[in-house]
């Protein structure tokens, strides 16, 4: 059975405001979020009637229905949480638990983890991400858990169950495993473009390549690891460096590569254009000091996380009205 970890972190104002800088000068977007994010309300409408629910309650709902998760841990602001879904998680009998995000790490788990501290902020997503696996009946057994982002509220119970299903060829020989979806376009419907590799895996999921033979992907809301098999020390900086927002990060990035041994990154993406799935795990399995798996999959809808502009509102809004 699998341990859910919900990820429900937030920002201070002053975080906010630069990355609300960063969408407007490199997307042209306006960020619209001030408030707490997990909890933006989305309106649908059901057989004619109109319902409003927090953006991570449909994400919520799906982990509850998911027979395989037997546990949930939600990290984020307690107190917020508590007031808006206390009563949704009463209704169910699966273990809930709601973590306050502002907690210190304990000092075993600090110990247990070789966590340093000023890699690992308690609020940071590492801080968040090892307080919820701790909590955790994962932990206690030295097991992989499920982490979940709470912004992604088209992600299906079905694409759940089907990466939990995968995992379990890879978990003995992975410590971190993603899901990578297929993007057969240049861009997704929220304008986002993927990353082009070589699909050099044995999931072959389509014909459609590129010019020079590859595929575009892109990460959905979910990551199945286990902590004590990789440095946490790492966390931060990756999760910083995921979106590759402008030059100076995509150069930080390739930076970072050439001192693990690979210098010739950036020429492989951007000039030779022959950089795989298999070199991307090599590379970040250096970075992580654990071996990590990419695995491919169909679900596009899994990739369409909020991250606070008003398109972005606006767009999945419809979507999830047609779904």
């Amino acid at each position: 059975m699998v341990s859910a970890i919900l990820m429900a972190g937030y920002n201070n104002k002053r975080e906010v405001k630069r990355y609300s800088r960063i969408v407007a000068d490199n997307y042209g977007e306006r960020f619209i979020e001030t408030g707490y994010k997990p909890l933006r309300e989305f309106k649908t409408v059901r057989d004619g009637k109109e319902e409003s629910k927090p953006l991570m309650q449909y994400t919520l709902e799906n982990l509850f229905s998911i027979d395989l998760i037997d546990e949930i841990i939600i990290v984020g602001h307690q107190m917020l949480l508590e007031q808006r879904l206390g009563n949704l998680i009463k209704e169910f009998e699966k273990p809930c638990y709601i973590l306050n995000q502002n907690s210190k790490i304990p000092a075993k788990v600090i110990k247990r983890f070789n966590i340093l501290k000023k890699k690992v902020k308690q609020t940071s997503i590492a801080g968040n991400l090892i307080k919820g696996y701790a909590r955790s009946a994962a932990s206690q057994e030295r097991k992989h858990a499920l982490f979940v982002a709470s912004d992604s509220p088209l992600t299906t119970k079905e694409y759940i169950e089907h990466f939990l299903n995968k995992v379990k060829k890879y978990q003995e020989q992975a410590a971190i495993i993603f899901p990578i979806v297929i993007i057969n376009e240049n861009e997704d419907k929220l304008g986002r473009k993927p990353l082009w590799l070589l699909n050099d895996t044995q999931h072959q999921l389509s014909n459609k390549k590129d010019n020079y033979g590859r595929q575009g992907f892109r990460l959905s809301s979910l990551m199945y690891a286990n902590p004590y098999f990789f440095n946490l020390n790492t966390v931060n900086t990756a999760y910083s460096l995921r979106k590759c927002l402008n030059p100076s990060v995509q150069l930080k990035l390739f930076r970072i590569t050439r001192n693990l041994g690979y210098p010739n990154v950036y020429s492989k993406y951007f000039l030779r254009k022959n950089l795989s799935i298999r070199e991307v795990e090599n590379i970040t399995s250096e970075f992580f000091d654990g071996r990590l798996k990419l695995i491919p999959m169909i679900g596009e809808e899994a990739t369409y996380d909020y991250d606070g502009t008003d398109f972005e509102y606006v767009m999945i809004s419809n979507m999830l009205n047609a779904a």
